[in-house]
């Protein structure tokens, strides 16, 4: 079984920086002392996170993403992000008076994906992510989200179950489709709502459509049918948040 670690400088350091348990941090011999390098050094002191040093060889051996940039760092055995359900989501909104603004994500074929839109979502101020049960956060995952995961609130739920929990706190759950008969721009993303990605190489099932309030569509202007799930949830989210600043 592949250990529970994260990989590259950003990702380790954020997670540094966020005090999310680490039990030790592996430094490529000879590694050069940059802001970022010396931060990572620093903030592992204070939080007594061990620090090693390896060649290069043994970290390329431990790697389980593309690239490592001469750092990874492991987590505590059975110490992982704690995952929590959408009605606990809306929770912790409340009690934060905030407006809910939540993704859903259907599935998930490329860790990639996963954590560039948590990068987006995180960054656009998402209250919560919904994932399917069993969703796997590995190192790539880390990598792609750049620190988004140790700061994102993720729900872990069926899909089914968590739009009847969302449409029962009267929060508008809005589906990313090709067929749909507005533009994103077109549409009113303001307050309080939930919107839901599909997959990779499929659209939102007929079951799903049905429990959506309304549709938008992103436009494209050539042959190809359809945009990598992470830009189409990363468009949409911004314009939600630009239709929030303008009001």
């Amino acid at each position: 079984m592949k250990s529970d670690q994260i990989e590259g400088r950003n990702p380790v350091l954020e997670a540094l920086r966020a005090k999310s348990p680490l039990s030790k941090i592996y430094l490529q011999e000879g590694i050069k002392r940059d802001s970022k390098i010396r931060e990572l050094i620093l903030l592992s002191r204070k939080s007594r996170v061990r620090l090693d040093y390896i060649d290069k060889k043994k970290l390329d051996q431990m790697c389980q993403s593309d690239i490592h940039q001469g750092v990874i760092a492991l987590r505590p055995v059975g110490n992982k992000k704690e995952l929590t359900n959408v009605r606990d989501l809306i929770e912790r909104v409340e009690s934060e008076n905030k407006v809910p603004f939540f993704v859903i994500i259907r599935d998930v074929l490329y860790e990639h994906n996963l954590g560039a839109i948590i990068r987006t979502a995180v960054s656009a101020g998402v209250n919560g992510i919904v994932v399917p049960p069993n969703t796997k956060f590995g190192p790539e995952v880390m990598r792609a989200s750049m620190g988004g995961y140790e700061y994102a609130n993720i729900a872990e739920e069926n899909i089914f179950q968590a739009i009847k929990t969302i449409k029962e706190n009267a929060i508008k759950v809005v589906g990313i489709e090709v067929t749909a008969e507005k533009y994103y721009y077109e549409a009113d993303l303001t307050g309080a709502l939930a919107l839901i990605i599909g997959g990779e190489d499929h659209s939102l099932s007929e079951e799903i459509k049905n429990k959506c309030d309304f549709f938008v569509k992103i436009p494209l202007l050539s042959p190809i049918n359809s945009l990598n799930m992470s830009v189409a949830s990363g468009i949409v989210i911004y314009d939600k948040l630009r239709q929030e600043l303008q009001d």
